[in-house]
């Protein structure tokens, strides 16, 4: 019977057995369900009133990182990230939004060319109608410059080791986010330290990864398509 129960659980695909070991055994060392109180070591937030974006990360003791973010009227999401499975090279990534880029230069050169056939034929300048079209074009253009920096953002985002999903994502302006210079030192600081205070074998650190991308998931951290995404990267390195 034992020899039985064996054979049924070798012939099982490695996906299934990978994932089994992941989500349902007992981990030795595994974040709890229940967050316990841990003292803030150092906070550093980034805000946005044009983009009504916010991210509010501290630094918790014992290597963990407190994350809330806030955009516009929606529910602002909170969660706290093991910094054990977060890979210490953040990765930095720029949304331009090019379109409103290319419209407020449109709209500027339609202002400028208006204004020019205006002065050349008018004695009275606000007398022509070119004037006008001026005046209506560069409050187009200001419309559109606005939205150009309201669409255009820079993230610097911190992923899983071998998941490669987005735990932590600072989102801002271009060159925002060298205002938290001295908390991102920090932040990789605590990030290496987490790995070697809870040094673990490759197989347990994975399955550890995998509960933690679960986790995550549920706190709505992470979406369910980057979960899939991760939870096969890291089965793969099981193998």
């Amino acid at each position: 019977m034992n020899a039985h129960a064996h054979n049924v659980e070798s012939a099982a695909p490695p996906r299934a057995r990978a994932e089994h070991i992941s989500i349902e055994s007992t981990p030795d060392i595994a974040t709890p369900q229940r967050q316990p109180h841990r003292r803030t070591l150092s906070k550093f937030t980034l805000a946005s009133k044009l983009r009504r974006i916010s991210t509010e990360l501290s630094i918790l003791q014992d290597h963990y990182l407190s994350v809330r973010q806030a955009s516009g009227t929606e529910q602002p999401i909170k969660y706290v990230v093991d910094l054990r499975f977060v890979n210490a090279r953040p990765v930095r990534v720029r949304n331009i939004a090019w379109v409103c880029l290319g419209l407020t230069i449109a709209f500027l050169l339609t202002s400028v060319g208006a204004f020019l056939w205006a002065y050349s034929q008018a004695e009275v300048l606000w007398a022509h109608p070119g004037f006008f079209g001026a005046v209506g074009a560069l409050l187009v253009t200001a419309g559109a410059f606005t939205l150009f920096l309201r669409r255009t953002t820079e993230a610097l985002q911190f992923k899983s080791v071998h998941g490669g999903a987005t735990l932590i994502s600072i989102i801002g302006g271009i060159g925002a986010a060298k205002a938290g210079k001295a908390f991102l030192v920090d932040l990789i600081k605590n990030i290496n330290a987490a790995k070697q205070a809870r040094p673990q074998p490759l197989p347990h650190f994975l399955r550890d990864e995998m509960r933690e991308h679960h986790r995550l998931r549920e706190a709505n951290a992470i979406t369910e398509q980057d979960y899939e995404a991760s939870k096969a990267r890291i089965l793969a390195a099981h193998r």
